[in-house]
C-alpha cells in the first residue's frame, strides 16, 4: 500500500512533467519588451570657442590735397585798393574863386584856418585801440559851385556831390572833395533829386563875432532832430548851391564827420549805406570795399588822418575826400 510521501512525490513528478508537456507544444510567446534604462556615461568634450581673427580694415589716409574740394557758396574776399578820385568836370564852366582867410579863433584860442583840426570824439576799443573817431576840420573853398561824380554801389549808380576844397595837412596844401551828399542814379541834376534825406545837408552859417566851439556844436548837431533842428537846420542842396555865390569872399568852411567807426557798428553801417545813398556817399571814402562792396576795413586814408590828427604824422600825397555830417560857414563881412 502506498505511502503517503511516495503519493506526494509521484503528484509532482506528474505535474512537471504535464509542466514541461505544455510548455513545449504551446504556441511561441512573444517576449514583452521591457525598457531597460541604460545610463551611457559619454564623455563630454567642453568645446572651446576658437576666435576666428576678424580681418580688420586697414585705414588708408588719403592725402588732403587729393580731396576733390565741393565749390564753395562764400566768395572769396578780394580786396580792391582805395579808389583815386579824380576831378570831374562839371557841366558848366566854373570860375575859380579861393576864399579868403581872415583872423579867427575857437573858444579855446586856438587859431582857425586852413590847416585846422579839432577831434570832437575819441573812443577806444578792448584792446585801447582809438577805434572811434571824430573830427572838425577847416577848409578853404575853392569856387561857389557843387560838383559831383558818380560812384557805383551794390549794382547801382549814385551820384555823389561835393565842394571843391582844399587843407593844409604840416604845410603842404592838397585840393580835397568835401562830400556834401549822394542820391541814386548817375548825374543827376541837385534840382532833380527826389525829396527826403538825400536832397539836405546839415548847416549853419555864422558871423566872424560869433563864438565857435567845436565840442559844444559836436554835441548839439548830433542830438536828436527835434532838439537840434532850430539851431542845425537841413538846408536843400539847391539851396545851398544857390547860397554860396552869394557869400563874401572870406569865409571859412569847417566840416565834422567821423572818421574811425566801431568795428560793431559795420553792419548796421552797411545797411544804412544799402538803404540812403546820401550815407553811401558821405562813407565811402573811410572804407575799403571788396568785389562785392562789403566793408572789409578802414581806408588807408582813414588810418593815415588818425595818425595826423593823434601824432601829427605825414598824409602821403594824393587827391582825398573829406565828408561833412555838420557844415559851418564862417563869414567875414568887410
Amino acid at each position: 500500500m502506498s505511502t503517503p510521501s511516495a503519493k506526494i512525490a509521484i503528484f509532482l513528478i506528474t505535474s512537471v512533467i504535464t509542466l514541461l508537456i505544455l510548455l513545449g507544444c504551446g504556441p511561441e510567446a512573444s517576449p514583452t519588451p521591457t525598457s531597460t534604462l541604460t545610463i551611457t556615461h559619454t564623455p563630454t568634450k567642453t568645446l572651446t570657442p576658437t576666435i576666428t581673427p576678424t580681418p580688420t580694415p586697414t585705414q588708408t589716409k588719403t592725402p588732403a590735397n587729393t580731396i576733390t574740394p565741393r565749390p564753395s557758396n562764400t566768395p572769396t574776399i578780394t580786396l580792391t585798393p582805395y579808389p583815386t578820385l579824380t576831378f570831374t568836370p562839371t557841366p558848366t564852366q566854373v570860375e575859380s574863386r579861393p576864399s579868403v582867410l581872415f583872423p579867427y579863433k575857437d573858444v579855446n584860442g586856438k587859431t582857425v584856418d586852413w590847416s585846422y583840426t579839432h577831434i570832437t570824439k575819441i573812443g577806444f576799443n578792448r584792446l585801447n585801440e582809438v577805434n572811434d573817431l571824430w573830427a572838425f576840420m577847416g577848409f578853404q573853398l575853392l569856387d561857389r559851385a557843387i560838383h559831383q561824380r558818380n560812384f557805383d554801389f551794390l549794382d547801382q549808380t549814385i551820384t555823389v556831390y561835393y565842394l571843391n576844397v582844399s587843407h593844409e595837412f604840416n604845410g603842404d596844401t592838397y585840393p580835397m572833395q568835401l562830400v556834401i551828399g549822394g542820391t541814386p542814379g548817375e548825374n543827376v541834376p541837385i534840382e532833380d533829386i527826389p525829396a527826403g534825406g538825400t536832397a539836405y545837408i546839415q548847416m549853419q552859417v555864422r558871423e566872424s563875432w560869433q563864438p565857435f566851439d567845436p565840442y559844444i556844436t559836436h554835441r548839439d548837431a548830433n542830438r536828436v532832430y527835434e532838439l537840434r533842428e532850430s539851431d542845425y537846420p537841413l538846408w536843400f542842396l539847391k539851396d545851398l548851391k544857390t547860397l554860396l555865390p552869394t557869400l563874401p569872399d572870406e569865409l571859412i568852411l569847417l566840416a565834422d564827420h567821423p572818421i574811425l567807426f566801431p568795428k560793431d557798428d559795420w553792419p548796421q553801417i552797411k545797411l544804412d549805406m544799402e538803404r540812403a545813398a546820401y550815407l553811401t556817399a558821405r562813407h565811402q571814402p573811410f572804407f575799403e570795399m571788396d568785389d562785392f562792396d562789403r566793408l572789409v576795413d578802414q581806408s588807408d586814408f582813414a588810418y593815415a588822418l588818425r595818425d595826423h590828427l593823434l601824432f601829427n604824422r605825414e598824409m602821403p600825397e594824393s587827391y582825398y575826400a573829406y565828408s561833412s555830417k555838420t557844415l559851418i560857414i564862417i563869414t567875414n563881412e568887410e
